[in-house]
């Protein structure tokens, strides 16, 4: 079972992943290529790890009753996964002309389809009767008509990953972000795929043929087998979950800035609607930060003090602080100053008196720079300084 394990965890993850993907699916209604695409690879890949589990092989023999069977059924379903790689790649790029796309991916699924087709065929015509779990490949490196469905399936995947990674690789230098960290992840399990997995099956097949033996070469081809399908399938989840991530990580780092403004009185309350627990909408819950934050600045912004951001800012270069540091932590000194003046008034603008008009100055750097500014002891100081000041007056 610890063979298996691997095997099954890698197989079960992407399981879950195309399960996670299937209501969604279910709404397209085949109608968006990109998602069944995506669904087709997760399913397909899970298929490949679950059935390639040692436990897995001997357990299809037994229960069809067909020696060997269950070589077959992983060749096909490697196969399956390598053109609905191609497939996944068309549609994810896409282009200006989405007939050509379908086009070619129509004739990627028939070609494909039909290495499947020909893999069953040759698998029927020739005879392997002797049950073999880990050494198939190179035990009937010899054998009429199942040699040719070896090199058939190989050939098939190594054109397919080939192609697959140059195609995503090229394309990581046209784009940023998380498509592009997504994009190299799966160029990377690709060309495990071509670089390991292929070149170290054909090199034991080809030692049979020489008469010599390399099947150690088919143990580090099935090693490379779960690492390289987890890091394809994780590559085109990314993207998907890189706008979700990006917004996730911008509400935590908006949370101490929302702290501090919560002092601030005469803001309008916001309007939270109810979010259900299973469904997150993080846009929704980012969008209801950022308005809270910005009413209570709005607020705020008769007390903002061109003097006190003067004095922030040259406390920062002082302090060996780049100009873009130092301009954002002079700001947020500026802000949490604000508060504290508004605070003291409770929100009527009489004390303390507020500074004159040249004086007054306003933000102009992302919040979520401010918010980060606001662990700067500088903007502690100045903050604790006005609370001081305004206690006293």
């Amino acid at each position: 079972m610890n063979g298996d394990f691997g095997f099954y965890l890698s197989g079960g993850l992407l399981l879950l992943a195309c399960l996670l993907k299937l209501p969604a699916l279910i709404r397209a209604r085949g109608r968006d290529w990109l998602l069944s695409s995506i669904c087709a690879l997760l399913l397909v890949g899970a298929g490949v790890l679950l059935t390639a589990a040692p436990s897995s092989i001997v357990f299809l023999n037994r229960v069809t009753g067909v020696t060997n069977i269950a070589a077959v059924s992983v060749y096909i379903l490697l196969t399956s996964f390598s053109g609905a790689s191609i497939v996944l790649v068309l549609n994810w790029r896409g282009g200006p002309d989405v007939k050509q796309t379908r086009r070619l991916s129509r004739i990627t699924i028939a070609i494909y389809g039909t290495c499947c087709v020909v893999i069953a065929g040759l698998f029927w015509l020739g005879n392997a009767d002797v049950e073999q779990i880990s050494k198939f490949d190179s035990y009937y490196a010899t054998t009429p008509f199942i040699r040719e469905m070896i090199v058939l399936y190989v050939l098939a995947h190594a054109a397919a990953s080939l192609t697959a990674s140059r195609l995503c690789w090229r394309w990581s230098h046209e784009v940023r972000g998380t498509l592009r960290t997504g994009l190299r992840v799966v160029a990377v399990g690709y060309l495990m795929h071509y670089a390991g997995y292929d070149p170290a099956v054909m090199g034991a097949v080809a030692a049979r043929w020489t008469g010599a033996n390399c099947d150690f070469l088919i143990d580090i081809a099935r090693a490379t087998t779960a690492p390289s399908a987890v890091l394809v399938s994780v590559g085109f989840i990314i993207p998907l979950l890189g706008p979700r991530s990006e917004e996730a990580v911008r509400y935590w780092q908006l949370a101490p800035l929302a702290r501090a403004v919560r002092p601030v009185q005469g803001a309008p309350s916001p309007v939270t609607l109810s979010i259900p627990w299973w469904k997150p909408n993080l846009r929704l819950r980012l969008t209801q930060r950022q308005t809270y934050i910005s009413d209570r600045i709005v607020i705020c912004r008769d007390y903002f003090d061109i003097r006190i951001r003067n004095e922030a800012r040259a406390a920062a270069l002082a302090g060996k602080a780049t100009e873009e540091a130092a301009a954002v932590i002079a700001e947020a000194a500026m802000i949490a100053a604000a508060v504290e003046l508004h605070r003291s008034t409770n929100g009527q603008n009489s004390l303390p008196p507020r500074p004159a008009e040249p004086a007054r100055a306003a933000f102009s750097r992302d919040l979520a720079h401010i918010s980060r500014a606001l662990r700067s002891p500088i903007v502690k100081d100045i903050s604790r300084r006005t609370r001081t000041e305004t206690a006293g007056a």
